[in-house]
């Protein structure tokens, strides 16, 4: 009986041995797969999320690197004209844009957090400057790309309507529509523009702050607001608002729309900052009511 435990011995050892090394190489395994799926190679990535500004497209792999993709922030009132543009764009490069509409000071600080390099476009040039001034700006893609003008705006059915800005004191404008007015652009040029005017500390308990002008204009066309102040471009959209007045160009700062490329855009983002400077996307946005910068 000893000399049938003595070899039986050895091969109970053996057995144990491979069972032992497969449970390793298996434990090895799985933990193999744990380590790639965490790594951050594998995670996807993107632009911190903001609110306040829309995305559009994002089949890419998020990070604005692929290379038939281009990334564009725009400023809400080019939504429209910018979406026509683009749908023209992508077939003649055979490529894809991502496009991020909202305000101008919102998609600054969303390039500044790290959000993918490409076409930032804003109404304003305070905050291409202030992109300028965090570094981000590639050197020699400035470019003054458009114009536009100031409107007050009423409901469509509105039965009181101002003819100047001073009629906006009136109690019957309860409630005015700006875009934010201590950020925004578009509310910016409209606080300038009344306060000139005599009479923005009159209504400032009236206004309500809109996150952008696409916001403001909403108010107006649902009701919520009795008047507002939109540009000429974002009005001429809609067809639940009526123009009241066309506010006088100097009465405010002058509005331009400074394009640039962020360090780092890929190749896509540059053919697309040169398609829209073209003569080819001139009449697209002369269509939609913006001028050639003053």
């Amino acid at each position: 009986m000893l000399h049938t435990i003595v070899l039986t011995l050895p091969h109970m050892l053996a057995s144990l041995g491979h069972r032992v090394l497969a449970y390793t190489w298996s434990g090895l395994a799985i933990l193999s797969a744990c380590l790639t799926a965490c790594s951050p190679d594998a995670a996807a990535s993107g632009p911190p999320e903001h609110p306040g500004a829309r995305q559009h497209g994002g089949q890419g792999d998020g990070t604005g690197q692929h290379k038939a993709e281009a990334r564009l922030y725009a400023a809400a009132s080019l939504t429209d004209v910018l979406t026509t543009l683009v749908k023209e764009f992508e077939p003649i490069r055979d490529s894809h844009v991502v496009a991020s509409y909202g305000a101008s000071n919102t998609l600054a600080q969303q390039l500044r957090e790290g959000a993918a390099p490409g076409v930032f476009i804003s109404a304003s040039v305070e905050w291409v400057d202030k992109v300028a001034g965090w570094d981000l700006v590639e050197p020699g893609t400035r470019v003054d790309l458009l114009g536009n003008s100031l409107v007050v705006i009423v409901p469509k059915d509105a039965k009181t309507r101002p003819s100047k800005l001073e009629d906006l004191a009136d109690p019957t404008f309860a409630r005015i529509g700006l875009a934010d007015y201590t950020a925004v652009p578009a509310g910016k040029y409209a606080r300038a523009a009344l306060e000139k005017a005599g009479v923005f500390e009159k209504i400032r308990g009236n206004v309500v702050q809109a996150q952008d002008v696409r916001a403001a204009l909403s108010y107006v066309e649902r009701g919520e607001a009795q008047a507002g102040i939109v540009y000429a471009t974002d009005a001429a959209v809609s067809a639940k608002v009526d123009v009241a007045v066309r506010i006088p160009q100097d009465l405010h700062p002058k509005i331009v729309y400074p394009m640039v490329l962020v360090k780092g855009a890929n190749r896509r983002a540059h053919e697309l900052h040169e398609f829209l400077r073209s003569e080819k996307a001139w009449p697209v946005f002369e269509r939609a009511g913006f001028s050639k910068p003053r």
